[in-house]
C-alpha cells in the first residue's frame, strides 16, 4: 500500500471514529429570527420561570413557594450568553448545570446531577421560545475588559 493511500485510509478512519463521539455537537451559524422582548417577558411569567430565577430591575409576580435556591439572570458580565447557549438552557436544561447553581448546592452541602428546571419541549411553542430567548438576551450587558484590544477572539 502506498504512503499516499495509507494516509488517506488513516485520515478517513480517524474521521469516522470521531463521528462516534457521544457528546452533543455545537452548531455554528445557527441564527434565530428576531423575537419580541415584551412577549418574552410574558412567556417568562406564564411558564413561572420567576419561581426559581430572578432578573435585576424586573418586577415579577409573588412566588407561590420559595425555592431553596434562586438563580439570578442578566446583569453586567464580560461574556454574554449567545442565543445558542440561552436556547440550549431552555430546551435542554440538563445539558450543563449553572455554575451559580452548583456553588449554591455545594454551600448547602448538596450535590445534583440534574437541574430541577422542568422540560418545556412539549408545551412551549417555537414563537414563545424565540421571544423568551430574546427577552433573556436583552437582560445582559456586555462589559469590555480592561485590556480590550478592539476585538474578541472567536469562541467555539
Amino acid at each position: 500500500m502506498s504512503a499516499r493511500r495509507l494516509f488517506f485510509v488513516s485520515a478517513l478512519l480517524l474521521l469516522l471514529l470521531s463521528a462516534c463521539n457521544e457528546k452533543p455537537q455545537l452548531v455554528r451559524g445557527f441564527v434565530m429570527p428576531p423575537g419580541d422582548i415584551e412577549a418574552g417577558q410574558q412567556v417568562f411569567t406564564a411558564y413561572h420561570c420567576y419561581s426559581c430565577h430572578s432578573i435585576p430591575d424586573i418586577e415579577m409576580p409573588e412566588r407561590e413557594v420559595q425555592p431553596p435556591f434562586e438563580i439570578a439572570l442578566g446583569g453586567e458580565i464580560l461574556r454574554v450568553n449567545n442565543y445558542g447557549e440561552l436556547l440550549t438552557s431552555v430546551v435542554y436544561p440538563d445539558h450543563v448545570l449553572s455554575p451559580k447553581y452548583k456553588s449554591q448546592l455545594k454551600a448547602a452541602g448538596k450535590e445534583a446531577e440534574m437541574t430541577p428546571m422542568p422540560y418545556f419541549g412539549d408545551t412551549m411553542t417555537v414563537t414563545e421560545l424565540i421571544d423568551l430567548v430574546e427577552f433573556l438576551n436583552a437582560q445582559y450587558t456586555r462589559l469590555q475588559p480592561v485590556d480590550y484590544s478592539g476585538h474578541y477572539p472567536a469562541v467555539l
